[in-house]
């Protein structure tokens, strides 16, 4: 009876540990999940859009390790042209969510350019930036409702 129990506690705890540990991925589920809640629906980035995304953020987005999400509440019909699919986008409600592979990553794309001086301010920095509602883990709120995104925390 005694091995049984052991066995069973084991094995119980085996699971535990592998959700927690499955647990610390990305937030992007979460995010995403909030914002199709309120009537938002992921739309591809071509690149055409990412080109008009581009403009709005000052970035070059082919440089950051990030995967770009692009949220709006705009209804997109399947043979939109990117014109019109960015015309729409950009009339509604929308939002940019850069998901980065994890927290170090997004660390690396904005450390790497900085002298050893400049890192270490880097550090003191994103200890606060991590408390601001524009970041979740391995996610940045490029432009968007920050309302939306602040109550994935």
């Amino acid at each position: 009876m005694k091995k049984k129990l052991t066995a069973i506690l084991c094995t119980v705890l085996s699971a535990i540990l592998l959700v927690a540990l499955c647990a610390c991925g990305s937030t992007w589920g979460k995010i995403k999940s909030a914002y199709e809640k309120q009537g938002y629906t992921e739309i591809k980035v071509s690149d055409a859009i990412r080109e008009a995304i581009e403009k709005q953020t000052d970035e070059k987005l082919e440089e950051s390790d990030a995967t770009i999400h692009f949220m709006t509440k705009a209804k997109i019909n399947d043979d939109d042209s990117d014109a019109e699919i960015i015309v729409k986008a950009f009339l509604s409600p929308f939002a940019i969510v850069w998901e980065y592979k994890n927290v170090e990553a997004v660390q690396k794309a904005y450390k790497e350019d900085l002298n050893e001086e400049q890192q270490k301010d880097f550090d003191k920095l994103w200890e606060e930036y991590q408390k601001s509602d524009n970041v979740n883990g391995n996610c940045i709120l490029i432009l968007g409702d920050a309302n939306i995104f602040k109550g994935t925390k």
